[in-house]
């Protein structure tokens, strides 16, 4: 499809930076206000969980803006268009910020056991909230040129396809990354995170113990007694209503529901293709577009002897591709440091993710029930614990 009549299309959007920011930021809450104003959405819905359809709402406003600020980028994707130098670039970006993810894992590992105290996070799931606005958390150390090269080494390994964890959405899921598995051995932990702890001998922080996060249930335990004993749940047959998730199918099956726009449902299709696309096995097109893909490299290409044809290709694909973005990340590192220097951010500024800290859904919920815990307990109503 053609957006050049898109009402979001590029050319109308802000340029500058910080007006950018507020007016996606507006955008946002015109979204939600939408969905909550329209009967359609309503009617859909009504079908969830009420417990679970506030933050539906607000991670496909989310989606929205994200796609209408990248829909060239899923456009792109969809038509299987070559990736430009640019795309290179951003996801060395990426890369970095992956960099900032585990450095702040590790810090949340030294927060629960007591030995770190941080001004920007009072409760547990303040990480996961610092995970989705990695960029501005200012109070992590800054990515030093040791963890630069790391990332190139990790970027060029071929004996795991780390294709699917760079789609890992849950860098701060302590609880999850953490879990045991029968064997006592952590299934969930990202390999990018087993292989910095290698490089930079941070495993021994997985051993200190979880004192904050076991006080957090404590206190969350006593608050849902306490609630429970003054509002007694009635006596229901009712089965309860399913949620409704902010990803996958649900996301797509709304769209088509409350859509109206034809941009907006043909950029939710290209979503949709987008992620498929990354979880099916290789076929005919993916390799038809490897070939085309590696056609276009820079520099001869060269198949590993060891693997079937179409694996040879696809692994290749994936080294010339991972050498690029290892190419591109020396001059994302540097304007990182020079960003940071300088106090600017490409996003939201930390003085506003702060201010979203505290109005967040999630955070305000997790805080009352601390604190009504705390103080049932015959505790300081602080967080102080």
């Amino acid at each position: 499809m053609n957006f050049d009549n898109f009402k979001y299309n590029k050319a109308s959007l802000p340029t500058d930076v910080s007006e950018r920011t507020k007016f996606l930021k507006q955008l946002k809450e015109e979204f939600i206000e939408e969905i909550k104003n329209s009967e359609t959405a309503s009617a859909y819905l009504a079908n969830y969980s009420p417990l679970s359809i506030e933050s539906f709402i607000k991670t496909y406003a989310d989606r929205k803006v994200h796609l209408l600020e990248y829909y060239e980028y899923y456009s792109r994707l969809y038509h299987e268009k070559e990736e430009s130098e640019l795309h290179y670039y951003k996801q060395a970006e990426e890369m970095l910020q992956l960099i900032l993810q585990k450095k702040l894992f590790n810090m949340q590992l030294r927060w629960r056991a007591g030995q770190l105290e941080i001004d920007e996070i009072d409760v547990a799931y303040g990480f996961q909230f610092w995970e989705k606005h990695i960029s501005a958390a200012t109070f992590i150390p800054p990515i030093t040129i040791d963890e630069l090269e790391m990332m190139k080494e990790y970027l060029m390994r071929f004996d795991k396809d780390d294709e699917d964890e760079a789609l890992f959405m849950e860098w701060q899921d302590y609880d999850s990354i953490t879990e045991l598995n029968e064997y006592g051995d952590m299934d969930n932990m990202p390999d990018w995170y087993q292989f910095y702890d290698s490089r930079m001998g941070t495993g021994m922080l997985l051993l200190l113990p979880n004192l904050k996060g076991a006080k957090e249930d404590f206190y969350l335990d006593i608050s849902r007694k306490a609630t429970e004993q003054a509002n007694p749940p009635a006596n229901s047959t009712t089965t309860p209503l399913p949620y409704i998730h902010a990803y996958g199918a649900d996301i797509l099956n709304f769209s088509k529901h409350f859509e109206k726009d034809k941009y907006f449902s043909t950029l939710f299709k290209y979503y949709n293709y987008t992620e498929e696309k990354n979880h099916q096995s290789p076929n005919s097109e993916e390799l038809n577009a490897t070939v085309d893909f590696l056609l276009s490299a820079d520099r001869p290409i060269y198949l590993k002897s060891h693997l079937t044809w179409d694996q040879a290709l696809l692994v290749a694909a994936k080294d010339y591709r991972n050498t690029k973005v290892a190419e591109a990340i020396d001059f994302a590192y540097e304007e990182y440091l020079m960003m940071r220097d300088l106090g600017l951010y490409k996003d939201k500024s930390p003085e506003e993710i702060k201010k979203e800290y505290n109005k967040d859904y999630i955070i305000q919920i997790y805080r009352e029930k601390i604190l009504l815990g705390r103080t049932k307990n015959n505790e300081p109503g602080d967080f102080n614990y």
